[in-house]
């Protein structure tokens, strides 16, 4: 849903706003039925399909990588946090995601596990 409002009284902060999404969501795991409310903005003006079809992109790129990130490689609780370090460990992070992806690895937190001890087995990997 596209939600219409005169701009024109809006901190300097937001000028280029063209507009505000919300975004309705239902979830249901097991049998329970949760309803999420999330706000979009944009600076081009776009239909609703458009807008839809940026929004289901973006959350396809949230599922495939950052939650791997985050969950298998436990990168929101690094303790990493100065100077180039945290951008290195993340491309380090990124480099392992994908030589698991090139091998066939389904399941990236086994492929973890089998292979961060074994250098021989990583080195099989990397040449592939």
């Amino acid at each position: 849903m596209i939600i219409s409002q005169d701009l024109t009284e809006i901190s300097e902060d937001w000028v280029g706003l063209k507009q505000i999404v919300k975004v309705l969501r239902w979830t249901k795991n097991k049998q329970k039925v949760t309803q999420d409310v999330a706000f979009y903005i944009t600076s081009v003006t776009l239909n609703a399909q458009v807008l839809y079809n940026g929004i289901r992109s973006h959350w396809g790129i949230e599922n495939s990588l950052h939650w791997v990130k985050d969950v298998i490689f436990r990168e929101d609780a690094s303790k990493i946090r100065t100077e180039n370090a945290p951008q290195n460990t993340s491309i380090l992070r990124n480099m392992a995601i994908n030589i698991f992806r090139l091998n066939e690895y389904r399941n990236l937190a086994q492929a973890q596990r089998l292979v961060a001890n074994d250098i021989r087995q990583l080195k099989q990997l990397i040449k592939k």
